[in-house]
């Protein structure tokens, strides 16, 4: 799939089914052509972690104060729990690698609260950083291998994994509309230890995933028109808010604008499956 801003363009390719369990899907931002930047375009969460590969003059981040250039190099993405601004400078491009919730406590036992909102360089994972730095330059496939090869032998399984994936991953299946009390009880756990391994595994709590799948549903079916009433009403509702307030406020938080102001052509959103 591809659609094409002047010589920019948008890819999207998803893992293999042996693998996707683990990733997601590549998505490409390639300005490699294009002596124009693309400014002016968001990228909203999702609830996934993604391991970005940029080549060329980089992009330029902004997000909740801050603002990164993210030069030649391989970057880790936290959770975002807000949207945030991209500009892709000219002949650039990132190579991302779209991870599951669930997936970095299968490779990792860092701390993913430290990186909730942040971007920073991969090293910081002190994990295959030898390998990551020499990705900027190679086709998605070359990167993709060469996630499969280093992390494959890495992944764990044990309770704490296998909780946090039937957990995150029924989270996903509802998009975000299980009731974290009733999951708990699903899974035999409290609630406490939940969020307890939620903030260390996936950075933030299940009830902030799942207001993250909840707002990020409601932008996909604005943008695919699956419904056929767009009402402030009918979406707070197709989102379990029964407060028309608190859904405006979330959302703006989410997209920096209103349900009913949001223009989808800002924003890189995920092509429909």
């Amino acid at each position: 799939m591809l659609k094409t801003e002047m010589k920019f363009q948008y890819k999207e390719f998803y893992a293999d089914n042996r693998f996707s369990v683990y990733i997601k899907k590549i998505w490409i931002l390639d300005n490699l052509a294009n002596p124009e930047r693309i400014a002016g375009r968001q990228v909203l969460p999702n609830g996934c972690f993604n391991i970005a590969v940029i080549e060329g003059n980089g992009l330029i981040i902004k997000h909740m104060g801050w603002e990164k250039n993210l030069l030649n190099g391989s970057y880790f993405c936290g959770q975002m729990t807000q949207g945030l601004s991209v500009e892709i400078l000219s002949y650039s491009k990132a190579t991302i690698v779209q991870l599951h919730p669930w997936t970095p406590a299968h490779f990792s036992v860092a701390d993913m609260s430290k990186f909730t909102d942040q971007i920073v360089p991969f090293e910081m994972l002190e994990i295959g950083s030898d390998h990551f730095s020499k990705l900027p330059g190679r086709s998605y496939k070359e990167i993709y291998k060469t996630f499969l090869l280093l992390f494959g032998p890495m992944m764990q399984e044990g309770s704490t994994q296998e909780l946090i994936y039937r957990a995150s991953s029924l989270l996903v299946e509802s998009n975000g509309s299980l009731q974290i009390l009733k999951l708990s009880e699903y899974l035999g756990c409290s609630s406490r230890h939940l969020q307890k391994i939620f903030k260390k595994h996936i950075g933030i709590s299940p009830k902030q995933l799942s207001l993250i799948l909840r707002l990020r549903d409601t932008v996909d079916s604005i943008a695919y028109r699956q419904k056929d009433i767009l009402s402030i009403t009918d979406l707070a509702l197709n989102s379990d808010f029964f407060d028309q307030a608190h859904f405006i406020n979330a959302f703006r938080s989410f997209a920096k604008v209103s349900p009913k102001k949001i223009n989808i052509p800002d924003y890189f959103i995920s092509f429909k499956k």
